[in-house]
C-alpha cells in the first residue's frame, strides 16, 4: 500500500458465487484506517412499514397504476391535452443551450451561448434535445415525476451517455432498511399493463447525491439512474402533483370527460323537433267546402298536402322570413274560438340549455388553470377577465410570465444534465458549462421593431 499505511479495500457480496470480492479495480478507493474526510451524512428516518408491507418495489398509488390511470383521464379530455402540450411547448422555448462558467466567474454581465464541439457531439449522439429533453418534459408535466439513466465510460471517469426512462414504466425500490435509502430504479415496461414479473424487471441503482464519493466508489457497473421531481410536501418515494384533485372521482376531468357523453345520449334519445303544427279539422271544413262529402282517402291525401306546403314553407334558407297564410273564420258570438285557425309552435331545443348539459367551458378552464396554463394560450378566456382570449395583451403576457416560472420547473429536469457537466468537467475543463433553456420573450412593437426580445430569465443577458 502507498507509504506503507494500512488501507481498507471496499468489498461486495456476489450473489452468483455466494461469496465476496473486492470491487474492480477502477472502482477500488483507498482509505486510510481511523481517519474519515468525508462530509457528515444528512439524517435519514425510516419510512412507515406499512407502505410496503409485502411489496417488492414501492406502489406508485393505491393500485400501483396511478401514472397509467392519469394519463388514460387526460386522453379522454382533448382540452387536458392540449394543455399539457403548451405547457412542454412553454418549457422547451428554442431548445437546449449552454454557456461557460468561467464567464460567470469572471463577472461579467453579459454571458454568451457557447457552443464547444465536444458538447455539441455529446448531445447530438444522446439526441438529447428531442429524445431526453422532450420526454423528461412530459413526463414532469404529467406526474411532476421524471426519470434518466446515465452511462459511464469504461475508465469511469467521464458520462457518456444520457436516456429518457418513462415514468410509466419506473418505480422506486422498497428503503433498505440498512442505509434508509431507496437505492434502486426498478424499470420494466409492464408496469404499465399491471403488476409484472420480478425476473423481468431490470433494476439500476439510484445515484445518492447526499453521499456522492461513497455511491460512486461503489458502483459495481457503468450505469446509475437519476430521478429529478418536485420535492412536494408529504412525498416519499415519488412527489404528488399539485393538480391531483382534477383527479379525484367526478372531479373536474371526470365532469369533462362525461360532457359528451351526456350530449350523445340526448341526441340519440330525445326526439329532435323544430315545430308543432295543430290543423283542427275545421281548417279543411273553411279551405275545402266539399270536405265532408270527400273519402277517407281523398281527405288523408288532402291532410299530407297541407302538411307537405307546410314544411316546405318552414323549411331551407331561401324561406327564411317567408309569411305562412292560412284560412279561418272568426267566431259569430266574438268569442276567442276562431273556426279552423291553425296554430305552428317552435320547440325549444333542450340540448343547448346549460340546465341540461354541464358548461364544457366551464370545466375546460378549470382543467387548463389547475395544469397550471393560463387559459388564453389555448383559446379559452379567463373567468372574470375583462380582456378575452384574443387580446394580444392577454396573451403576450401570460406567455411571458409562464416562461419566467418555467425556470423552477426547467432547474429541476436539468439537474442530471449539469450533473454531467459538472462530473465531465473533473477531467476535461471544456465541459466547465452550465445548460439552460433559451426563451424568446415577447413585447409591443413600438419597443422592439420585430416584437421580440432575447433572453433575461436569469437575470443576465444571453446573446446569441
Amino acid at each position: 500500500m502507498p507509504n506503507g499505511e494500512n488501507y481498507t479495500i471496499d468489498v461486495i457480496f456476489d450473489q452468483q458465487s455466494s461469496s465476496y470480492r473486492a470491487l474492480p479495480a477502477a472502482e477500488i478507493y483507498f482509505e486510510p484506517i481511523g481517519t474519515d474526510d468525508r462530509k457528515p451524512e444528512a439524517t435519514r428516518v425510516e419510512y412507515p412499514r406499512e407502505l410496503t408491507d409485502g411489496l417488492r418495489w414501492a406502489n406508485w398509488g393505491s393500485d400501483d397504476r396511478f401514472p397509467t390511470t392519469l394519463r388514460h383521464k387526460i386522453e379522454q379530455v382533448p382540452m387536458a391535452g392540449q394543455a399539457i402540450y403548451k405547457l412542454i411547448a412553454l418549457m422547451y422555448g428554442n431548445s437546449l443551450a449552454y454557456y461557460r462558467n468561467a464567464g460567470r466567474a469572471d463577472g461579467e454581465n453579459t454571458i454568451k451561448r457557447a457552443y464547444i464541439p465536444k458538447v455539441e457531439q455529446f448531445l447530438r449522439r444522446n439526441r438529447v434535445p428531442l429524445r431526453w429533453l422532450i420526454p423528461q418534459f412530459g413526463d414532469y408535466r404529467y406526474y411532476m415525476n421524471c426519470f434518466s439513466e446515465l452511462i459511464l465510460s469504461n475508465d469511469k471517469r467521464q458520462i457518456t451517455g444520457i436516456y429518457h426512462k418513462a415514468a410509466e414504466h419506473c418505480r422506486r425500490s422498497i428503503q433498505n432498511p440498512n442505509t434508509l435509502y431507496s437505492e434502486y430504479l426498478l424499470y420494466a415496461p409492464s408496469f404499465a399493463c399491471g403488476y409484472p414479473d420480478y425476473d423481468k424487471v431490470r433494476r439500476i441503482p439510484v445515484f445518492d447525491w447526499q453521499d456522492e464519493e461513497r455511491f460512486l466508489r461503489r458502483l459495481a457497473g457503468y450505469k446509475f439512474a437519476w430521478h429529478s421531481r418536485f420535492e412536494t410536501p408529504g412525498a416519499i418515494y415519488y412527489a404528488r402533483p399539485f393538480w391531483l384533485g382534477l383527479f379525484r372521482t367526478n372531479g373536474w376531468i371526470d365532469a369533462s370527460i362525461s360532457v359528451p357523453e351526456i350530449v350523445n345520449a340526448m341526441m340519440r334519445n330525445q326526439v329532435s323537433l323544430k315545430y308543432q303544427i295543430n290543423i283542427p279539422e275545421s281548417y279543411f271544413v273553411v279551405r275545402y267546402p266539399e270536405w265532408n262529402s270527400y273519402t277517407a282517402k281523398k281527405k288523408d291525401q288532402t291532410f299530407k298536402s297541407v302538411v307537405n306546403t307546410i314544411n316546405t314553407m318552414l323549411s331551407g334558407t331561401e324561406n327564411a322570413y317567408r309569411s305562412v297564410a292560412f284560412y279561418f273564420q272568426d267566431d259569430i258570438m266574438g268569442g276567442a274560438n276562431s273556426l279552423g285557425k291553425v296554430e305552428i309552435n317552435a320547440i325549444d331545443d333542450k340540448i343547448k340549455r346549460d340546465s341540461w348539459v354541464p358548461s364544457a367551458e366551464k370545466s375546460d378552464a378549470q382543467i387548463v388553470q389547475s395544469l397550471g396554463l393560463h387559459p388564453s394560450q389555448v383559446g379559452l378566456s379567463p373567468e372574470g377577465g375583462k380582456m378575452g382570449a384574443g387580446s394580444g395583451s392577454d396573451q403576450r403576457e401570460s406567455y411571458n410570465t409562464q416562461i419566467t416560472i418555467n425556470t423552477l420547473d426547467q432547474d429541476i429536469v436539468l439537474e442530471p444534465l449539469n450533473f454531467v457537466a459538472e462530473f465531465n468537467a473533473r477531467t476535461d475543463p471544456e465541459w466547465d458549462v452550465t445548460f439552460y433553456i433559451d426563451h424568446t420573450w415577447h413585447t409591443t412593437t413600438n419597443m422592439q421593431e420585430s416584437g421580440m426580445l432575447q433572453d433575461r430569465n436569469k437575470s443576465l443577458i444571453i446573446e446569441p
